[in-house]
């Protein structure tokens, strides 16, 4: 099994500690036989903290998604909450997954009500309308996404490789106590990149609690995991009516080209 996750940054040198970490950490979960692979995208602005930003963006990570899988790849990874997660599943005809999407169905196994902590508040803003385009609102607290305080920079993300606990799980949980007392019983790491950092540490539960801090992403990967399995075993992927409904390649190809993304006639 061939797993490829798309990442909506380039591969900034500067966090190479970051990627390597993530990269021996989630592989140790995978199945025996699993292998999975990063792809960085080439163009990107590396800011998806605005919904204009996160817009542009969507359209690189879906165009590596389209290559990984002409490549071979037997499932996609969308690795940023930040996602095009159904525009990806309309183009492409094997599983697909998001960080996001699968993390939130998983949690409503695990518990009655999530709340999502993530790194900035226009994250928040964009993951909130996820859950409601996912009808997932009776299954989370009010106001079911919120950020650490202050937001995420590039240097806390590097000084939680080895030391989470400075400065990370403090501003997580200042958040989590608050979403446990309205009533959260499944806390979601809303960023791709701190969940397995977090259990790394071997920090999986808020202290003084029983509520569980869910790496979203390794969760998400293993979904990914029975989502490619499920293809393989029935051949079946996505439904091809209403939003996944078959597109014409040559419209969809005018559009591509129109934008640069093909070579022209």
């Amino acid at each position: 099994m061939k797993l490829c996750w798309i990442h909506p940054t380039g591969r900034n040198s500067a966090l190479e500690p970051l990627w390597n970490t993530i990269h021996d950490t989630v592989c140790g979960t995978l199945a025996q036989g699993a292998k999975l692979d990063f792809r960085f995208l080439d163009d990107s602005g590396g800011f998806t903290r605005s919904l204009y930003a996160e817009h542009l963006n969507s359209v690189l990570m879906v165009e590596a998604a389209i290559k990984a899988q002409s490549d071979g790849y037997d499932g996609v990874f969308l690795g940023c909450w930040n996602d095009p997660l159904w525009e990806t599943r309309e183009m492409l005809g094997i599983p697909v997954a998001s960080v996001g999407e699968q993390s939130m169905l998983a949690a409503l196994a695990m518990g009655q009500r999530f709340a999502v902590i993530t790194v900035s508040e226009k994250t928040a803003v964009a993951i909130e309308r996820d859950i409601i385009g996912y009808g997932l609102t009776e299954r989370c607290i009010r106001r079911p996404v919120r950020s650490i305080q202050p937001f995420s920079d590039a240097q806390l993300l590097l000084e939680a490789t080895h030391s989470p606990a400075e400065r990370f799980i403090p501003r997580l949980e200042a958040v989590a106590h608050q979403c446990i007392a309205e009533g959260a019983d499944v806390i979601l790491v809303g960023c791709a990149y701190y969940g397995p950092l977090l259990r790394r540490a071997g920090y999986r539960q808020v202290q003084g609690t029983e509520v569980p801090v869910v790496d979203s992403s390794t969760v998400a990967l293993k979904y990914l995991e029975a989502m490619v399995g499920i293809a393989q075993c029935t051949g079946l992927v996505k439904s091809a009516a209403n939003l996944f409904a078959g597109i014409a390649p040559a419209s969809i190809s005018q559009a591509r080209k129109a934008l640069g993304l093909l070579p022209g006639n």
